[in-house]
């Protein structure tokens, strides 16, 4: 019995739960090669069970955002009507209500990409498979492949959702592939990229080994500088660091041509 006088302790609070971190496995990393080409245009290594279940899996203990934005999980989203092109022969057709791992398995089957991409392009972009609580806003979705979002800009609204920054992204990736010389990075070819926006932190030499990596960084176009291995400096930009990393810890060797 209490004491009189004395209230009940009050109960602890539960702490909330979170999604586990997703570290980066950086074995191997070789910035002119980041990705296999078969590996990267290959639509067919998840079906859309396949890649709801891995949604679910990595999304586990996820709260929604203090702004009642809804995990990725949870998370539905009205599509729109897609025509054929050669960079996405299936186009698309609209629908409402439709989950992401429905959106990333019909987008990877109409673009020819490797459905695993789009969800590696999605949590090195906005970290939208582990985004939770104060962390997880609607900005993430808006913006959730960084399609048509410049270093230091807005994005473009015309491309804001997150249905048109998967499409996007995914149409956009087969378009360096159509046209490889008509864009900065071509494979086989050298060139200067940038480490960081910052113009003072220099340019490095990079030549990409094939599509694929040259497609990566003609869409983020900065190398990673030495210092990335020690935890990065003010010159460091992660994009394609990420890329690999977050791939390799979630799907294996991302270039697995060039093992032993």
């Amino acid at each position: 019995m209490n004491a009189v006088g004395t209230a009940p302790a009050a109960p602890s609070p539960t702490p909330a739960t979170e999604p586990a971190a997703i570290s980066r496995d950086m074995t191997g990393f070789d910035a002119g090669h980041i990705i296999d080409d078969d590996v990267f245009y290959d639509s067919t290594t998840m079906t859309a069970a396949e890649v709801a279940a891995f949604i679910d899996k990595a999304n586990a203990g996820c709260q929604a955002g203090t702004d009642g934005t809804p995990c990725l999980a949870d998370a539905t989203f009205d599509t729109e009507e897609r025509a054929a092109t050669t960079a996405c022969p299936g186009g698309y057709t609209a629908a409402t209500g439709e989950t992401a791992a429905a959106i990333i398995s019909q987008v990877a089957t109409s673009c020819d990409i490797n459905p695993r991409v789009l969800l590696v392009l999605l949590h090195k972009e906005q970290g939208l498979l582990t985004a939770s609580g104060a962390r997880l806003t609607a900005h993430r979705y808006e913006a959730a492949t960084g399609y048509a979002c410049p270093d230091g800009q807005e994005c473009d609204a015309e491309y804001a959702g997150f249905f048109r920054q998967v499409y996007g992204a995914a149409s956009q990736f087969q378009s360096y592939r159509l046209d490889p010389h008509g864009f900065q990075v071509v494979a086989g070819e050298t060139t200067q990229l940038a480490y960081s926006p910052n113009s003072l932190c220099g340019t490095g030499e990079l030549t990409a080994a094939n599509q694929a990596t040259a497609g990566l960084y003609n869409y983020t176009p900065y190398l990673a500088n030495s210092a990335a291995a020690d935890g990065g400096d003010d010159c460091t930009s992660w994009g394609n660091w990420n890329f690999y990393g977050y791939f390799r810890a979630l799907f294996g060797d991302p270039t697995p041509s060039t093992a032993d």
